[in-house]
């Protein structure tokens, strides 16, 4: 399982994200196509940064989930200290068991790329289909074949340190296969000594799909496309977006 061992350590990870700016453009997005909608289901919430940060934008009452026992373990911690009322739940965003349905289900930071064949994407579609409210809409993010060949020599030999951790990370795009991997190795250092109390690795490979198989997926599904976003804009996607925002409702 990915995510448990980097758990610790993602936060400082994903420290360039600005999340405030991402969570308005999702909020956006949701108030245009579901002004009136409340009922908030997030797929794949990591530390829950976003689900706190949503939380703050309109009276969404908001359940979160992931995979990761250990990512949930934080985000409940981080909810605490804010008197949070979100919902956490472990769930595999491919066989979610919750028995309720909600208006708005949202994924972000290209969850959907860790799907790696088509079957497991229509399963997420199905997924999401058995917890959509009749009216509500699916919103997610994944990035294509433009991106990753920008992103990889960006990220490839980053070096940090945070609190007792120092991690490294190689990534590499292969384009042959349309994998992108990152690969990370995590030390957990004595914080008297500086001595290396644990080390591990965690090796992250994302499928990077096109914008027409993903279109493809949708249209054997039982949801269909309300809409297709440009990176962090509301132009129209195209096949040379780094990043497309699609928004699903049932068919």
């Amino acid at each position: 399982m990915i995510y448990q061992k980097l758990a610790p350590v993602y936060d400082h990870i994903m420290r360039d994200v600005d999340y405030e700016d991402w969570t308005d453009y999702i909020d956006a997005i949701i108030r245009y196509h579901h002004p009136y909608a409340n009922r908030m289901l997030e797929l794949a919430c990591g530390t829950g940064t976003m689900a706190l940060a949503m939380e703050q934008r309109d009276d969404y009452v908001i359940t979160a989930t992931d995979a990761s026992a250990e990512m949930i373990r934080i985000a409940r911690s981080k909810a605490s200290r804010r008197k949070s009322g979100i919902t956490w739940l472990v769930q595999d965003m491919c066989r979610l068991d919750i028995g309720r349905k909600y208006e708005i289900i949202f994924m972000v930071f290209d969850s959907l790329n860790y799907l790696h064949r088509e079957e497991e994407v229509l399963s997420l579609f199905q997924s999401v289909s058995n917890h959509l409210d009749q009216s509500g809409i699916f919103v997610f993010d994944f990035t294509t074949p433009n991106f990753s060949p920008k992103i990889a020599p960006l990220l490839d030999g980053e070096q940090r340190r945070v609190r007792n951790y120092r991690y490294q990370r190689s990534s590499r795009y292969d384009k042959d296969n349309g994998i992108h991997t990152n690969h990370f190795i995590v030390e957990k250092k004595d914080p008297k000594t500086g001595r290396t109390m644990d080390r591990f690795e965690e090796v992250h490979q994302q499928r990077i799909w096109s914008f027409d198989e993903i279109k493809s997926m949708v249209m054997r599904s039982k949801l269909r496309m309300l809409a297709s976003y440009e990176d962090f804009d509301l132009s129209e996607a195209t096949e040379n977006s780094d990043r497309i925002t699609m928004v699903l409702c049932h068919g």
